[in-house]
């Protein structure tokens, strides 16, 4: 089914931009290592109108800001997305839900909650058979 395909899709992406979410923010915490943002211990004093401290590899505070700045707009635009997209995966979960047939209910239950067959078969009161016999169908069919 078009429609369960598309949902897999969209769970899938969304996954994805959490991960980047997580790539940006464990890179915030690096750049802040490498920006030593707090002051290294072994300097007394930081001069950040040169580019590196001597002795350290230091990155200079206007590409520490510039950087974090991309960082934090990326972040702010995945987590916009992600909510975006979580509403419409629960909107297409609820359309899916009202579906009618069998068919379509092993497909919902199978796809979307990612049950089992042995679970969907036990739940629905048939035999395992009938519903691997209807899962592949549905497969075929949706």
């Amino acid at each position: 089914m078009d429609t369960i395909k598309s949902y897999r899709d969209l769970c899938n992406e969304i996954e994805v931009l959490e991960w980047r979410v997580e790539a940006y923010k464990d890179e915030i915490k690096a750049l802040n290592k490498l920006a030593k943002i707090y002051g290294p211990r072994d300097i007394s004093a930081i001069d950040y109108s040169q580019p590196r401290v001597k002795g350290t590899n230091q990155i200079a505070f206007e590409d520490y800001l510039f950087r974090l700045r991309q960082l934090e707009d990326h972040i702010y635009l995945h987590e916009d997305a992600i909510k975006n997209m979580t509403k419409t995966k629960e909107k297409i979960k609820g359309k899916l839900k009202e579906l009618k047939g069998l068919d379509k209910e092993v497909a919902y239950m199978r796809d979307i909650e990612g049950k089992s067959l042995k679970e969907i078969a036990d739940e629905l009161g048939y035999s395992y058979q009938y519903i691997k016999e209807v899962s592949a169908r549905s497969k075929i069919t949706y």
